[in-house]
């Protein structure tokens, strides 16, 4: 039997055992659609990734993602800890001297995207990667739908934040955005899986990202998220890119985002911190 060599690595952080863990397989050619979801399911964290050759001369590599349950077209710390890893097997190309930024380009899911890849002393220190276009694709303004949700999330109608809209977003993979009033509130949600999970999917998305603009750390942080999957068997992800990108852009989108700017928004939760830039070249909303 062939072996395969993966790495195991946590991703927004800084501190060994937090953030959010990735396993990745640098080289997963040769191993089919049904083996990789079995090897999913085996190492059940929130994604693993497997790692392909190119499709065409445009891209380095071929990203495939998969959760325990099913393959995604797109996620945020698989993208930021695969390239964070094969940087260091010295797959991309190092800038002249070993120091500064080098693109590159990757296929997933969703299409073709550059990565920003930062070296110091030749080693990776910091990953950008780029989400897709955001999109608003779906609102609760139901006021006994939105009562479901709060009760789904073990709180009242009223612990919400009613000067936001909760809605279905996307920067390339759909969550369902739930403002919640306080950072208390938010703390002591208690999931009831089975509704919450009904309720999402129903609407079209692969998660509930319930957040409160009120936060821990004081000063560039904008919100504190949480990030609810049980349909894949993912009762929390400690960090999830994907739906912080598009958390982010709705939080521009709608005034909130407290900066100066409408360019930056942070996302802060528990021991991991996302930084996040919003263009606004493109938006696309829901009819």
């Amino acid at each position: 039997m062939r072996s395969f060599r993966f790495i195991q690595l946590d991703v927004f952080t800084s501190e060994p055992f937090a953030g959010n863990p990735l396993a990745v397989f640098p080289e997963a050619e040769g191993l089919t659609d049904e083996q990789m979801l079995k090897i999913a399911r085996e190492m059940n964290l929130s994604e693993t990734v497997f790692v392909l050759p190119p499709g065409n001369d445009k891209t380095l590599r071929r990203l495939r993602i998969f959760t325990p349950t099913r393959e995604i077209p797109f996620a945020g710390h698989p993208v930021v800890g695969t390239w964070n890893a094969l940087a260091r097997e010295d797959v991309v190309p190092l800038p002249e001297g070993g120091n500064g930024w080098t693109q590159i380009h990757h296929e997933v899911g969703i299409g073709v995207l550059p990565v920003d890849i930062e070296f110091k002393d030749g080693a990776p220190v910091q990953v950008v990667m780029t989400q897709g276009k955001f999109e608003i694709l779906d609102e609760v303004d139901d006021w006994n739908e939105q009562a479901e949700i709060a009760r789904a999330l073990g709180r009242l109608r009223e612990d919400l934040d009613e000067s936001l809209p909760i809605q279905v977003i996307s920067t390339g993979l759909t969550s369902l955005a739930v403002p919640i009033r306080s950072l208390a509130d938010l703390r002591y949600c208690r999931v009831n899986a089975a509704l919450l999970a009904e309720i999402y999917t129903r609407r079209g998305a692969t998660g509930c990202h319930a957040f409160s603009r009120e936060t821990i750390e004081i000063g560039e942080s904008r919100a504190h998220a949480r990030f609810f999957a049980p349909a894949d068997n993912i009762a929390e992800d400690p960090a999830t890119g994907s739906a912080a990108g598009a958390l982010g852009a709705y939080l521009v989108h709608h005034g909130a985002s407290g900066a100066a700017s409408r360019a930056t928004s942070f996302i802060v939760r528990a021991v991991s911190t996302l930084k996040l830039k919003v263009s606004w070249a493109r938006l696309r909303r829901f009819a």
